[in-house]
C-alpha cells in the first residue's frame, strides 16, 4: 500500500470535520452536508440544507470550488462497504490549495435506535483519492 501524503494541517482539518460530522449524526438526525474552510483568519463552517441531502452535497462542492481558503473539507453522510458489509459513514473529502487532488476519509457508525446506542465503528480510514475540490 502506498503512503498517504497529507500534511498535518490538512489532517487536523479532516479530523475536525469527521468529529463534527459524527457528533451531528450521533443524536439520530441526518448529517446536513457542510464545508469547513481554513485560512489565515481561522476556520469557518458553512452548512448546506437543501430539499435532498444530495443537493446539499452538490451545493457544498460548488462552495468549496469557489473558496479562496488554504484548505477545505466537505463532509457528508453516505454508505461504505467493507468486507461485504454496508455501513453508514461520515465522509470527508479534503484538499489543500495547490494539491492536484483531494483525499477522502470515512468514519463508519451504527445509528442509535430504540434498543441500541449510537456507536462509531472502528477508526477513521483513508477511502481514496478524489479529483480535487478547487
Amino acid at each position: 500500500m502506498s503512503e498517504i501524503l497529507v500534511g498535518d494541517e490538512l489532517m487536523d482539518l479532516v479530523f475536525a470535520a469527521l468529529d463534527h460530522g459524527v457528533d451531528s449524526v450521533s443524536g439520530g438526525g441526518p448529517l446536513i452536508p457542510f464545508v469547513l474552510t481554513e485560512g489565515p483568519d481561522g476556520r469557518n463552517l458553512s452548512r448546506f440544507a437543501a430539499e435532498t441531502l444530495e443537493e446539499g452535497h452538490s451545493q457544498a462542492l460548488r462552495y468549496a470550488a469557489s473558496s479562496d481558503a488554504d484548505r477545505v473539507a466537505v463532509a457528508y453522510d453516505g454508505y461504505l462497504t467493507v468486507e461485504g458489509e454496508r455501513s453508514d459513514a461520515v465522509f470527508v473529502e479534503a484538499q489543500e490549495r495547490g494539491a492536484g487532488s483531494s483525499v477522502l476519509f470515512a468514519q463508519r457508525y451504527r445509528p442509535g435506535g430504540r434498543l441500541r446506542k449510537f456507536a462509531a465503528v472502528g477508526n477513521a480510514a483513508y477511502a481514496g483519492e478524489g479529483k480535487g475540490l478547487f
